[in-house]
């Protein structure tokens, strides 16, 4: 079969989360079929030759002055489209996609970003399948709960909410298939209503061999590690719960306890909230390598306040066989059962429990093996895309 995969990000090498899951999903899609890609021209230098992609175009992007983009941020939110979408407006590339849909006979679309769907011309609507990863209107709507934000700022997270729940309703009805990386994102955004085309295609990470997972008595004593980007708001929020509401309780009983921060670009906030504990907080920024420091960790911790999606720092840390506490919402995308392959805590005297019990070694070993094997089973690409692989070609006998 005949794939075309439309993006405006060129995935390779892959950065963020929708380009982790394009570069895979089409590395074990060429398998068994032949994959196009096209693309909004990057800003650097690309890689133009991927092993496993037929043929991959560039479409040349404009490159405007800030005033310019937000004079038309401006106007398309008029008209009810979200700033995540008009970002990538680009006529070329709706002109060039029609072009090639209508000359390459595919079998099938696939787009792994939202904003991907106004470069497809409507006539191939239902040949579509576009993986948005979370809903990102119940996204902005949440996250401008956080207590992150100025009041300005929560405002303008609830307006951008709203004009891309109008943007969602309006386009993702019409698609052969979109896919969610959860579950829990699925079943809330079925609860709005309106939509019939959902599924569910899990987030992978890549398994870690055994012999490279460490033994508790192997680990650096007292090690607690926190990962992810230190700018994003709902890191920079669990990270200032944790130093504020946790850390001093898991302090009192565990006095050697160290926590690492470890991401790109950390907050100053986390830098303030994080000076009163002197040498037993370890800020690092970005980092080549995350696996230095989820490997040799006692306990990984993701004290996150924000439901949805799904929390990748999680799975990364249970590869490594590292156990992990996190809260309700850090859980709701990965669906591990407390107790067992991690522990769930929402009160800050019990997550601050859980943390000095497997610093103490406590339950260590049952959650390192039972969270690892959890990975293994729900969350690999090759499942993932085995998957993805049954929706395609569902869509490709429903449109025969």
């Amino acid at each position: 079969m005949r794939l075309l995969v439309v993006m405006g990000n060129y995935p390779f090498p892959p950065r963020t989360g929708s380009e982790i899951v394009a570069y895979n999903s089409m590395k074990h899609l060429s398998n068994c079929h032949t994959i196009n890609l096209i693309s909004c021209q990057p800003f650097y230098e690309p890689v133009e030759s991927i092993e496993f992609i037929e043929q991959i175009e560039f479409v040349s992007r404009k490159i405007s002055s800030n005033f310019f983009l937000w004079m038309r941020y401006l106007f398309y939110m008029m008209v009810g489209i979200p700033p995540s979408v008009s970002a990538f407006t680009s006529k070329v590339m709706r002109v060039r996609v029609r072009e090639v849909i209508e000359h390459g006979r595919f079998d099938a679309i696939l787009l792994f970003e939202m904003s991907a769907i106004q470069y497809s011309p409507s006539s191939c609507y239902d040949k579509i399948i576009v993986n948005i990863e979370d809903p990102q209107s119940i996204r902005l709507n949440r996250m401008a709960i956080l207590p992150v934000w100025s009041l300005w700022q929560k405002m303008k997270l609830l307006i951008y909410g709203k004009i891309t729940e109008f943007y969602e309703r309006k386009v993702l009805p019409k698609m052969g298939k979109v896919l969610l990386l959860s579950e829990a994102d699925m079943w809330d955004m079925q609860e709005q209503g309106g939509y019939d085309n959902l599924g569910v295609v899990p987030y992978g990470v890549n398994k870690v061999a055994i012999e490279n997972i460490l033994g508790y008595e192997e680990r650096a004593e007292g090690m607690i590690v926190f990962s992810g980007n230190m700018f994003h708001p709902p890191n920079v929020d669990g990270a200032l719960y944790f130093l504020q509401q946790i850390f001093p309780l898991v302090l009192q009983e565990y006095s050697t306890a160290k926590l690492w921060i470890v991401g790109a670009d950390p907050d100053i906030r986390i830098h303030d909230a994080a000076v009163c504990f002197g040498e037993h907080v370890v800020i690092t920024g970005r980092v080549n390598n995350m696996s230095e420091y989820l490997q040799p960790a006692k306990v990984s911790i993701c004290p996150v306040r924000l439901k949805i999606g799904v929390q990748t720092k999680i799975l990364e840390t249970l590869s490594w066989g590292t156990p992990v506490v996190t809260t309700s919402p850090g859980n709701s995308g990965i669906g591990g059962r407390s107790g067992c392959e991690l522990w769930v805590e929402d009160e800050p005297n019990k997550f601050a429990s859980r943390v000095v019990e497997l610093l103490r070694g406590e339950g260590w070993n049952r959650l390192s093996e039972e969270g690892r094997k959890l990975v293994e089973k729900q969350f690999s690409f090759e499942s993932s895309t085995e998957q993805l692989n049954k929706y395609i070609k569902l869509l490709i006998l429903k449109d025969e």
